[in-house]
């Protein structure tokens, strides 16, 4: 790692629920990095079965890691997002980590070096694509896909491009999304990171290098995301109203936090929400342009035009 990184503080949150099986091996991919000044922060959310740092089966027992178990089970989004806000502000860096992964050696590294790539003091985010490996993880089945658009605001009103496990952030980027956790609900903790930094004029960076080998397996929260059926299950979340739904609570929490928004996105929003209220199929059509939202696909943001007119957006 650059000597001129050598000083910078990584706090690493891992959202932890009954995951004993698999948590050792990535505090150690964790502990693996070629970037060694890390606290590791584990927010248990109210597991059954303790979790105790004394008895992690750890090569590095001078790591800093510290237990914090929740009273009542807050659902892994607020856990993550609560988790953030309680780290403290005295780090440098700040990454989100799920509790069955392996991270590639040089993860962190690879996202300080892409946060400090210009010296722009505003939030910033970093992302990557991610490897799908079988539950034992030691074969690789797939990949996350590379997208092809630059992140932004009118992108993330319709789309998650940014995965939670490979998420790291600069302090800036992290003042201002704890400034939001009051909120009663959130979907994911990934999807509203990248819709407040974007939205509030923050960069989202996207590495099409996988820093990440997710591993599958039946207790995954969120599996991976291409496939054929993945997209059938996708079309079905479609067609019961659950995109309905997450439109609902995304749209509510920006229309809550609309002065950290830029001028430029609150317009954005504001023609995004008229094209959802209007009982006009034409005026629905035309706000939905004149927002400029869109999928990384082509086809993908037809597909959701058609959602919009059946108001299934």
């Amino acid at each position: 790692m650059n000597s001129k990184f050598a000083n910078k503080k990584v706090a690493v949150i891992l959202g932890f629920y009954n995951g004993n099986n698999y948590i050792e091996a990535q505090i150690e991919s964790i502990l693996n990095q070629n970037f060694k000044n890390i606290d590791i922060l584990i927010f248990d959310d109210n597991s059954k079965k303790k979790l105790e740092s004394k008895k992690l089966k750890i090569n590095n027992k001078k790591c800093k890691i510290k237990i914090t178990k929740r009273k009542t089970n807050l659902g892994y989004a607020k856990n993550f997002l609560l988790g953030l806000k309680e780290a403290g502000k005295e780090y440098d860096f700040y990454a989100f980590s799920d509790q069955d992964d392996i991270w590639e050696k040089d993860k962190i590294s690879r996202g300080i070096k892409a946060l400090n790539s210009n010296n722009l003091n505003f939030p910033k985010l970093y992302c990557s694509r991610t490897s799908y490996y079988n539950s034992e993880c030691t074969k690789e089945i797939g990949a996350s896909n590379i997208h092809p658009k630059k992140p932004s605001f009118a992108n993330a009103l319709l789309q998650n491009i940014v995965g939670g496990n490979t998420i790291i952030m600069n302090n800036l980027a992290r003042k201002l999304v704890i400034k939001t956790v009051k909120a009663e609900k959130f979907i994911s903790h990934d999807w509203w990171c990248y819709q407040i930094i974007s939205g509030a004029g923050g960069e989202v960076i996207f590495d099409k290098n996988k820093t990440v080998r997710y591993r599958q397996h039946k207790y995954n929260l969120i599996g991976k995301n291409n496939g054929f059926e993945d997209i059938k299950s996708r079309i079905l979340e479609f067609l019961l109203g659950k995109v309905k739904k997450w439109s609902d609570v995304n749209l509510k929490n920006l229309s809550n936090f609309r002065y950290l928004l830029t001028k430029e996105n609150n317009e954005i929003l504001d023609n995004f929400l008229r094209a959802r209220r209007s009982k006009n199929i034409f005026e629905k059509i035309n706000f939905y342009f004149k927002s400029g939202v869109f999928r990384q696909s082509k086809k993908e943001s037809m597909v959701f035009a058609i959602g919009l007119i059946l108001n299934m957006i």
